[in-house]
């Protein structure tokens, strides 16, 4: 049986990662660690993980199926997360959580966020405050996660405004 590595996500325009990047550096973390590359930068909404043809066909059909008006996305904050050992940019999670549980329901916890980093040994801090970057997403995407590529979009639907 083949698999895809998938995931449902926000995906930025390149203001939006530059802008992003630009307030990371400023926030003056300095977390070493392994760089997230700069086109993969992305807000996970939902990770399917390794997805057969008929798992991935049904995602799809539900993606097709969602309504809900373009979501702004404000990161304030630089954390570190020690399981993981990854920096990240969060942002508040009411914004992005409804779209989330209305593409994959069973997800029993979100965490808006974008990692920037992995393989973070311990800063001397755990939190950092940023200047806020706002992106502005006015779709969301299914993307193909392959190591040591590049992630690729396979699938994209609109995000509407309510009339």
């Amino acid at each position: 049986m083949t698999t895809r590595r998938l995931f449902f996500a926000l995906w930025p325009d390149e203001a939006g990662r530059d802008a992003l990047l630009a307030a990371a550096r400023d926030a003056r973390f300095a977390p070493g660690g392994r760089a997230v590359p700069r086109h993969n930068l992305h807000l996970t909404l939902c990770f399917l993980g390794d997805t057969d043809a008929a798992t991935e066909a049904r995602a799809r059909e539900r993606a097709a199926l969602i309504r809900h008006p373009p979501v702004p996305v404000t990161f304030d904050a630089l954390e570190w997360w020690s399981g993981p050992r990854v920096l990240v940019a969060v942002a508040p999670d009411e914004v992005a959580a409804p779209l989330a549980r209305g593409i994959c329901p069973h997800i029993k916890s979100f965490r808006a966020h974008v990692t920037l980093a992995r393989e973070v040994p311990g800063p001397a801090r755990e939190r950092a405050e940023m200047t806020p970057v706002a992106w502005s997403c006015d779709r969301f995407v299914l993307v193909e996660s392959r190591r040591g590529a590049p992630y690729s979009i396979v699938g994209e639907w609109p995000l509407y405004t309510r009339e």
